[in-house]
């Protein structure tokens, strides 16, 4: 049978409402978008608990990826750019090593004097930045000045504080700032999630200090229709556990042509430093993501797996990840091999057994394939999704499948009544319509 594992209970970061009502005042987001990036919906979109709670437990801590039954996906470099709307920069990303900003620096790159900046800079848990209440106060008083540029920039600083780089003290850091001084946040938030939720899924439990809310975009962007629509009312772990490889968008609309960042340095993947610690991540395993696919799993030494977090590590690991972004590497879209949606069965085989591996962390919904690692030629097991076969168990689903038909019921019957209201109300119109056309005619067409 296959191995099932146990899920975790992993808490989420939740942005003040205060900023969804800043963000709501912008009426046009065209100038923001040009400057910041496509940062407004990150604050905005509707945050779906679930599906946060069941993503995060697919997370698979060997490869930095997210494993279900017979595929994988991995959120790249890449995809994270093209969501954004913000490019990767040819410069070496946020370190933590960099030279103390000075107060002056950051008055000249935001619309703040430098009396404002010294009187407002203040230390939260060791830390340099700026009260969100400050920020929000300026906000507001660029607002009412009609200033929206500056408005737009205090915005933008915001969201990189409680957003992108969330901490517990509602405080727009040092750090933030400085990544948003650099525009080249990309790779600090994909290292921040991988970082994030390898450290979290290892010791099971924790808050997740990073922007899940681009995590769940760049997974969304990959889901078919239906299963967002979700006409059956299925839960998220159902919902994912009936995924197939088919099912799946793979490639994101012009990314099966661009250069891919595929490895560093010394390294023969990316390694990637966060706010909080570094991780190494396999743009190997994403092949299919850009339009190509794999013969077969890759070999161990292709995928090695490297973290550390800045408060136990050595600095010997932060500093050989930063010499290695001396050196990037960039495959073209020819070198990453021709254009194919379709692996071949060694790739699906080595995933399987991975999955198998790893374990599900909820009941399988459709047939489980069942690999022998150890053994080649040896035919997969083809096993059934779990039934109940116990009287007590048969009777809840039975329970649970007559409530499922009530509610189905309802919603159907409060349908029906919408239609026959607004067919009743389109045939009052019509007669309201011809009423009108009759007297809009000349007295002696009566």
């Amino acid at each position: 049978m296959p191995v099932r594992r146990n899920t975790i209970r992993f808490n989420f970061v939740r942005s003040p409402e205060l900023l969804e009502e800043l963000v709501s005042r912008i009426p046009n987001t065209t100038s923001f978008i040009q400057r910041h990036g496509s940062l407004l919906s990150l604050v905005t979109a509707k945050r779906d608990q679930q599906l946060m709670s069941v993503l995060t437990q697919f997370y698979d801590p060997l490869y930095q990826c997210f494993t279900f039954q017979d595929f994988q996906l991995v959120p790249t470099l890449e995809e994270f750019s093209d969501l954004l709307g913000i490019p990767i920069l040819d410069q070496t990303p946020f370190t933590g090593w960099e030279k103390t900003l000075r107060l002056e620096e950051i008055a000249a790159a935001l619309p703040l004097t430098n009396k404002e900046v010294m009187d407002n800079w203040v230390t939260r848990s060791g830390v340099k930045g700026f009260l969100a209440k400050f920020l929000i106060g300026k906000a507001n008083s660029f607002w009412n000045d009609l200033d929206f540029r500056a408005y737009e920039d205090i915005l933008a600083l915001l969201i990189y504080g409680l957003v992108l780089f969330p901490n517990p003290d509602n405080f727009i850091n040092v750090t933030a700032i400085r990544i948003f001084m650099s525009q080249n946040p990309v790779p600090t938030l994909l290292g921040d999630i991988l970082q994030q939720l390898h450290a979290r899924t290892t010791r099971r439990r924790g808050t997740l200090w990073c922007c899940i809310p681009l995590l769940v975009r760049w997974f969304i962007s990959h889901l078919p229709k239906f299963v967002l629509k979700n006409q059956e009312g299925r839960g998220w772990a159902h919902r994912l556990m009936s995924l197939t490889d088919n099912d799946i968008i793979w490639t994101l609309r012009g990314l099966d042509e661009v250069a891919v960042i595929d490895r560093c340095g010394e390294y023969p993947n990316v390694p990637l430093i966060g706010t909080q610690g570094g991780i190494s991540y396999n743009p190997c395993l994403a092949l299919r993501q850009f339009g190509r696919a794999r013969r077969a799993g890759p070999h161990e030494m292709l995928v090695p797996h490297i973290s550390f977090e800045f408060q136990v590590d050595s600095d010997e690991l932060r500093r050989r990840f930063i010499k290695a972004w001396d050196r990037v590497h960039k495959a073209d879209p020819q070198e990453l091999g021709p254009k194919t949606s379709l692996p071949m069965e060694a790739y699906y085989k080595w995933v399987r057994i991975r999955a198998q591996k790893l374990g599900m962390p909820y009941e399988a919904v459709r047939p489980v394939i069942l690999e022998c690692p150890d053994k080649d030629g040896v035919p997969p097991t083809v096993l059934p999704p779990q039934i109940p076969t116990d009287y007590e168990t048969l009777k809840r689903s039975w329970s649970q499948l007559r409530e499922e038909r009530d509610s189905y019921r309802e919603k159907f019957n409060e349908q029906e009544l919408k239609i026959q209201k607004l067919t009743k109300q389109l045939e009052n119109e019509r007669i309201l319509n011809d009423y009108i056309r009759i007297e809009k005619r000349r007295p002696w067409e009566h």
